[in-house]
């Protein structure tokens, strides 16, 4: 019996932004279906997010099985109530953005609300996951938890977010009490106070902030640091120059692909090996959660990062 029309059409994720050139995640998402004998096809679409709306609409009329939402573009569906609820986006989380969105399947029931597209949001979860199987990697758990970037309110969210849901204690937290849990946030130097001794081993004991590297002392009690944004060269030089402890994790957490920084980024790597997390990294990783959600099908982490850094270094 021939195959049906439907058995020939390929299954299509797109991937939006803008700009979208430059963004590895199409060439990323190619080379790992390949490598799964998966077939899809992957389009990217360079979108302002205005136009996003009326996209998404189309791509659900088209029946796209799944869209990946670059971060220039994410804000007009995680800010906007309404236009998740006019695009009939369903599952949504108001603290966490909306990294992706996956095909919702049709209901039969009349008495449940119609939705076209399931919201995904995993990125916070998963570079909290890097962070964390590094340390314990080595035997490690959260001392101090240092936040670069310009920006006050992203500071200001990013530590409260940290110390209110505890994502960087230990998976195996067997003596964690209340007052575990009782985190002083406080912007200072993030230089270590004298006679100051961590206090906790598997939760989360201190958040410092700074707005740029130039706040960055010498001596640092912060094992885990965090890079939002700012200049890498000059991130990397602190973290290089300060003396912290044993098995210090610098994260890149910037999702910017057009940016001059990411040769920085990659020396830095290669230096500091696992011990530099990147956004292509992070990017991966969540690809990698996301994929089996869109096509039930498994991809691997490694091929996506490798895919990454091929497309990155041309």
């Amino acid at each position: 019996m021939p195959p049906s029309m439907d058995e020939k059409i390929e299954p299509v994720l797109a991937v939006v932004g803008h700009p979208v050139a430059g963004n590895p995640t199409q060439f990323a998402l190619e080379s790992a279906l390949e490598q799964a004998n998966v077939d899809c096809r992957v389009l990217s679409f360079d979108l302002d997010a205005k136009q996003l709306p009326i996209a998404l609409n189309g791509m659900h009329a088209m029946s796209f099985r799944g869209v990946w939402i670059d971060a220039s573009c994410r804000g007009q569906i995680s800010k906007d109530s309404n236009t998740a609820d006019n695009l009939h986006i369903t599952g949504m989380d108001q603290s966490s953005p909306v990294e992706a969105l996956r095909s919702a399947p049709e209901s039969n029931s009349a008495d449940e609300p119609r939705s076209n597209w399931n919201a995904i949001s995993v990125r916070e979860k998963t570079w909290t996951q890097l962070v964390r199987d590094q340390l314990e990697r080595g035997g490690f758990s959260v001392q101090q938890v240092l936040i670069i970037s310009t920006d006050a309110d992203v500071r200001k969210q990013l530590s409260q977010k940290l110390v209110a849901k505890n994502q960087l204690a230990a998976t195996e937290s067997k003596h964690a009490t209340a007052s575990d849990k009782d985190v002083s946030t406080k912007e200072s130097d993030p230089d270590c106070p004298s006679g100051a001794e961590p206090q906790l081993e598997s939760a989360l004991d201190r958040v410092v902030m700074v707005t740029s590297p130039d706040e960055i002392t010498t001596t640092s009690l912060a094992n885990v640091w965090l890079a939002v944004d700012g200049p890498a060269s000059k991130i990397i030089d602190a973290f290089r120059s300060s003396t912290t402890p044993p098995g210090t994790v610098l994260v890149d957490l910037t999702e910017n692909w057009d940016t001059n920084d990411i040769s920085e980024w990659e020396r830095c790597k290669m230096d500091a090996g696992n011990n530099c997390i990147t956004r292509w990294d992070i990017h991966a990783a969540c690809l990698a959660k996301v994929v089996p959600q869109w096509l039930a099908a498994e991809v691997q982490v490694d091929v996506l990062r490798e895919a990454m850094e091929e497309y990155l270094s041309v």
